[in-house]
């Protein structure tokens, strides 16, 4: 019985001394700048969303908090660099749907496993992005889209930035949610996609509401829903998609921040607490507000759900349409 007891009481001591220490690491920690690495080009939409966390974050922490941009690979070099630092919070990811749940689909020779080599910190914002179809199509809802499609056999194209981006895959689901035909158009550009929009090359696109409110208010195209599960503050009469379309599974482009795989719990906590006190600060919120970005900033367990389901949705969708891997 005594000595049961006393390896109880070690038991206790050595849990009182971790928490202790765990408590200690928390409070002393940063001693030193962090880094957040962006794995695009200066100036992006992930550039802009990971400067402004960042700054924010700063303040809170008391040590700077250094943007840097390591572009190239489709985000692959950012995403092995963080992948491969060392756990203590120093050095962070800003990583999209892109790098960690469409490229382990679509690459042979992954440098990096998007669940086991990462920390899910939370998703920052997802940008706003709507179904635009141009004046001149009689539809006025998703609803009518679809219609109109299945009376119309091969009258509808949609155009994207190229073969397995976001915007290819969402109109893929839209597709398989509705079962009618739609003919995919890769473009080079967004630019180019306007004008075969305004030419009447394609007939639907998906673009961000800012993007085209000079086209919506000269009457020249017309938003038809939100893509994502949020409706945009914004547009608050444009219904989601699922909410447009019953059996569709929402997905949309997020921007998150992980730490490598193992980011000590206090470490995750202190780093978490800071990226969503920046979040929700009305100065970054009014800028990105000017960006039409929707502010999610949800909690480490929720983001690493998301992830799990849309990498499924992304799956089947890449499966069906049977893009090649590279």
């Amino acid at each position: 019985m005594a000595i049961a007891e006393s390896s109880l009481s070690r038991t206790v001591a050595v849990c009182a001394l971790a928490l202790a220490c765990a408590s200690a690491q928390a409070q002393s920690w940063p001693q030193k700048p962090l880094r957040m690495v962006v794995p695009f080009t200066a100036g992006s939409g992930p550039d802009v969303t990971a400067r402004l966390v960042a700054n924010a974050m700063s303040q809170g922490l008391g040590q700077p908090v250094v943007a840097e941009n390591r572009a190239g690979a489709g985000g692959r070099i950012a995403a092995e660099f963080v992948a491969r630092a060392a756990p203590d919070g120093y050095t962070l990811l800003l990583g999209t749907a892109s790098t960690h749940l469409v490229s382990p689909h679509l690459v042979k020779d992954m440098p990096y496993d998007p669940f086991k080599n990462f920390t899910p910190i939370t998703i920052g914002v997802t940008p706003a992005t709507a179904v635009v179809v141009p004046a001149s199509l009689p539809v006025n809802s998703m609803g009518e889209l679809v219609a109109y499609a299945k009376a119309n056999p091969g009258k509808i194209a949609f155009g994207s930035n190229g073969i397995g981006s976001s915007a290819h895959l969402v109109g893929e689901m839209i597709k398989l949610a509705t079962g009618i035909d739609m003919l995919h158009v890769p473009f080079k550009g967004s630019n180019e996609i306007v004008a075969a929009i305004l030419s009447g090359q394609v007939q639907m696109q998906f673009s961000s509401p800012g993007a085209t409110r000079a086209y919506v208010s000269a009457g020249k195209m017309k938003l038809l829903a939100i893509l994502g599960s949020k409706r945009f503050p914004g547009t608050p009469d444009l219904p989601t998609l699922p909410e447009a379309l019953p059996g569709y599974e929402a997905v949309a482009d997020w921007f998150g921040f992980f730490g490598p795989a193992a980011l000590p719990a206090p470490i995750l906590t202190r780093v978490h607490a800071e990226m969503v006190r920046g979040l929700n600060s009305p100065e970054v919120r009014a800028e990105f507000d000017k960006l039409t970005y929707i502010v999610i900033a949800n909690t480490p367990e929720e983001f690493a759900a998301l992830m799990k389901r849309e990498y499924q949705i992304y799956a089947r969708v890449i499966k069906s349409v049977n893009i090649p891997m590279q």
